[in-house]
């Protein structure tokens, strides 16, 4: 069983305007530690491509977007951990304020950490024809391969969103693996559509626990969350999933409260 982690940015402090998808360092942090507590294997990028772990329950870090944060905070941090991970980067914002320049791509590919194909504009590819969407691929691999010195085996579709011609044109490129946001755990291994679980502001320590302990989801919750961002602008998806979760996380600490 593999439990795969996917992260955006990962600032010093969070305030309202910070995504949704936006943690803290020293969330990451302690994350990491729980994990090296946790007995789990951490799975390399190379164990992935051969087609998963030898061991029963293992974990993968995976880190979308490629803001300049995955270089300033979270390369540092992987380092003192001994942590591998793969970073899907956009290609088309490298060199751009806020994002990884090229430099620090080459970096993090010498430092053992794995590039992956992110698209090169950050598009939805579902959404496009064969055409276009060999343009975003082609552009993005040709750029990873120039920097790091080797072709990308990992794709992430941006935003989860994939059809049957995406992952087919993803793995007639070369593409080896394919992390999904489907939420779950991966109970047999499937290289072309892995599940992964997003963290978020709102994973407090005990939610995290929770998730090393690989306790069920209710797979209703998330067939409804996903039938709802299909049917409503990503703009107000965005907004209902913020209040969603802030009314939440309120009525959690006032019944504490209640119990303190």
């Amino acid at each position: 069983m593999i439990l795969i982690l996917t992260y955006h940015k990962v600032l010093p402090g969070l305030d309202h305007e910070s995504g949704f998808y936006s943690i803290q360092a020293e969330q990451l942090e302690r994350q990491l530690e729980l994990l090296a507590q946790s007995g789990l294997h951490a799975l390399s990028p190379e164990e992935l491509v051969e087609n998963g772990p030898a061991a029963s329950r293992a974990y993968f870090l995976s880190f979308d977007d490629g803001t300049t944060d995955h270089y300033k905070i979270v390369l540092p941090m992987l380092a003192r951990y001994g942590c591998r991970g793969v970073f899907f980067v956009p290609t088309a914002w490298l060199d751009r304020p806020g994002f990884l320049s090229s430099k620090q791509v080459i970096e993090l590919s010498q430092a053992g950490q794995t590039i992956g194909l992110h698209s090169h504009e950050h598009r939805r590819l579902d959404q496009l024809g064969e055409k276009e969407i060999r343009m975003q691929m082609d552009a993005s691999r040709q750029i990873i391969g120039d920097l790091t010195g080797k072709p990308p085996l990992f794709f992430a579709p941006v935003g989860g969103y994939m059809n049957r011609t995406v992952r087919r044109m993803a793995l007639e490129s070369g593409i080896r693996v394919i992390r999904t946001l489907e939420w779950g755990y991966n109970h047999e291994f499937d290289g072309a559509a892995l599940q992964s679980i997003p963290v978020n502001r709102h994973c407090t320590e005990r939610k995290f626990r929770q998730l090393l302990e690989f306790r069920r989801r209710s797979t209703m919750l998330y067939a409804a969350k996903e039938i709802t961002k299909k049917m409503i602008p990503g703009r107000a998806y965005k907004s209902l999933r913020r209040f969603v979760f802030e009314h939440s996380a309120e009525k959690w600490a006032a019944w504490r409260r209640t119990r303190d």
